[in-house]
């Protein structure tokens, strides 16, 4: 066995190639799957926006839901945030 100095970070950077390896293994391609999830997300904002300029699903949500109309409001403005950044 080789003392920390002789094996110059070699142990160190095995267990984290082991790791990361493993960690995409039980997590599937993260990069790909991060892509999907974003992809979808921005359809359902622009179908959400969509059907807000809607003057009659607009008026229906504020006579019969106001508070849901009122946090998704909300939530699609949080969305355009992230988008720009």
């Amino acid at each position: 066995m080789k003392s920390p100095k002789q094996d110059r970070g070699e142990c160190q950077r095995k267990w984290h190639r082991t790791r990361k390896e493993h960690l995409l293994r039980i997590s599937g391609d993260f990069r790909q799957d991060l892509l999907e999830r974003e992809l979808d997300l921005t359809v359902c904002c622009r179908y959400a926006q969509w059907l807000l300029h809607n003057p009659r699903v607009h008026r229906y949500l504020i006579k019969n839901h106001a508070s849901e109309l009122h946090s998704l409001q909300n939530w699609l403005s949080e969305f355009e945030r992230m988008i720009e950044m």
